[in-house]
């Protein structure tokens, strides 16, 4: 007894000691933490704001550069589709114009309208044009600089390879209507003997043994996809002091938005700050793919000479390196700003917190003294009412186990009979329509799934109708039991049966093929035309074979199983087609 009320006092005034002292503690570690996760915080933050700037450049410039590589890489496809697309709508207007005026006009006005509509296409400063030549290589529309070839033919002439071009296109056209070369050929705008690469796209008219034709010189499509890159680029990194800058491996600035007076140029350079960071990206990157340096730069924003930290990197299959930087003195002015927001805040959590510290330890007094009047009352009537409950629970915990055995036996019940009824025949105890279309859907998706065969026989009782109206109706239920129960002694453990509706039946084959189902639906045939059915003796089936096709649906399935059906009964029952 002595021991009990010692305990009942302990438990009853030990919160006015313990509560205290736990929420003091707490306080005193809280702000310990706090402390050293502050100090840790602000060393973390220079490290973290500078890998930051340095991952973020490094992002930019890979970026930047995947996506010059990838314009670059699809010039020709550009290329190649905008020259096919110039002569496919010189085609289109030559083939309206013939057919407005061929029952109008002669065979000469129909080529001058024509040949005076295409004269006017050109392109890229007219290096690009369309032209018309005949199979025997006589020019019909020239560009003005070979003006003096129109009614001559060039079927002989070479390239400086030693090419027949003109023969080439001729054979292009003959054989398939259209097609690309690539050929070597002088610009109009050059006043020298060199050939440039080209590509050109040609196409039969059709009529008057015609054929059109374009083409684009490969450097000016590169130079064209350059000017837009280089456009691009500027307008892309148009926001701070961290620009992007290109330059190529012979010392040309190609971008620079922060020095656009030196774009274009190498020589005549004269910023030696400029010409030193040009100098210290080629050289820093002749064994490297990528690197990152500090350097002195111009800051506009300080007017001051600083240090900048930069990354480089060459573009893959170009001679140019493009690169990114930051200003090292931008790091450390964004750093003393986040330090002074952190002290402010720092000084300000330490205020709250001792307040809080104050208040808590209050509120934890006043609140031990309730919770041990609160304790003591309890734990009389905890302590009267503890035996009695003790014994309603254990008698209401065994009713409830008994009352959920027995309710979970008769749910199980209740599925089990539910899900008997649902896919099950009533007469022939095999699966019924329902559960033959969810089947049929299932092994269709997993066939196409797997790429596995799927077959399917759908067979039919001959004359059954004639057996209903002889015996009755319940001879001809028990004939469709006693079949199926012959039909199911024949199946594989991965077959399906089913009753598909009346006196017709549906076999589903999982990975079967044609052959094979063929073979089994002619061994069911016969063993159906030899088996007795008691009252009626004979019986025959007719039936149909398919296998699923690729892409084939349930639907497209059934019809041609159905149609084959028909068919055997059509060509004299008691046979299968497939």
């Amino acid at each position: 007894m002595i021991k009990e009320k010692t305990f009942l006092n302990i438990i009853t005034y030990a919160p006015l000691f313990f509560i205290p002292i736990f929420v003091a503690t707490i306080i005193i570690f809280s702000y310990q933490i706090y402390s050293k996760s502050f100090e840790s915080s602000i060393k973390e933050l220079e490290k973290n704001l500078l890998n930051f700037e340095k991952e973020t450049t490094k992002n930019k410039v890979t970026n930047m550069s995947d996506l010059i590589v990838y314009k670059k890489s699809i010039i020709k496809d550009e290329l190649t589709s905008r020259v096919q697309g110039r002569v496919n709508t010189a085609f289109k207007i030559a083939q309206n114009i013939y057919n407005e005026y061929k029952n109008t006009k002669t065979e000469q006005e129909i080529k001058d309208i024509i040949k005076t509509t295409l004269k006017a296409f050109l392109w890229n400063g007219g290096e690009s044009f369309i032209w018309i030549l005949d199979y025997n290589g006589v020019f019909n529309l020239a560009p003005e600089y070979m003006k003096h070839l129109e009614g001559s033919s060039v079927l002989d002439i070479k390239n400086i390879s030693g090419k027949y071009v003109v023969k080439e296109e001729i054979a292009i056209c003959k054989e398939k209507g259209e097609g690309f070369v690539q050929d070597t050929f002088s610009k109009p705008d050059k006043n020298d003997d060199k050939q440039y690469k080209q590509i050109a796209f040609v196409k039969a008219f059709g009529h008057y043994n015609w054929y059109f034709g374009s083409g684009e010189y490969i450097d000016t499509a590169t130079k064209k996809t350059d000017k837009e890159l280089f456009s691009m680029l500027e307008k892309v990194d148009n926001i701070g002091n961290n620009y992007t800058f290109v330059v190529n491996t012979k010392g040309d600035m190609l971008v620079n938005r922060y020095v656009p007076q030196f774009v274009g140029k190498n020589t005549n350079i004269t910023d030696k700050l400029v010409k030193d960071t040009i100098e210290t990206s080629i050289n820093s990157l002749k064994d490297k793919e990528n690197t990152a340096y500090i350097y002195d730069c111009y800051n506009k924003a300080t007017d001051k000479i600083e240090k900048k930290y930069a990354y480089i990197q060459k573009i893959p299959n170009t001679d140019w390196i493009i690169g990114s930087g930051f200003y090292l003195s931008d790091i450390e002015n964004s750093l003393m700003k986040q330090k002074v927001n952190k002290f402010v805040m720092y000084n300000l959590n330490f205020k709250y917190m001792f307040y809080m510290a104050i208040l808590a330890i209050l509120l934890a007094l006043i609140l031990s003294f309730f919770i041990s009047q609160k304790i003591k009352k309890s734990f009389d009537i905890y302590k009267t009412r503890l035996c009695s409950k003790t014994d309603q629970l254990k008698e209401l915990n065994h009713t409830l186990e008994l009352k959920v055995t027995q309710r979970t036996n008769e749910l199980e019940k209740i599925k089990n009979n539910f899900e008997k009824l649902a896919t099950t025949d009533a007469l022939t105890k095999i699966h019924n329509r329902y559960s033959l279309m969810n089947t049929i859907s299932v092994e269709i998706s997993r066939s196409h799934r797997y790429n596995t065969p799927l077959s399917i026989i759908m067979y039919d009782v001959d004359y059954f109708k004639k057996v209903n109206d002889t015996y009755g109706h319940d001879i001809g239920d028990s004939v469709l039991v006693l079949l199926s129960n012959l039909v199911k002694k024949n199946l594989r453990d991965m077959d399906i049966i089913g009753r598909y509706g009346g006196e017709e039946f549906l076999i589903i084959l999982p990975n079967t093929i044609l052959d094979d189902a063929q073979i089994f639906a002619e061994r069911l045939r016969k063993e159906v035309e030899e088996a007795s059915f008691k009252t009626v003796n004979a019986l025959t089936v007719s039936i149909g074979v398919a296998e699923l096709q690729p892409n084939e649906n349930e639907d497209k399935l059934f019809k041609r199983v159905d149609e084959l059906l028909y068919m055997s009964k059509k060509n004299g029952r008691n046979r299968i087609s497939f």
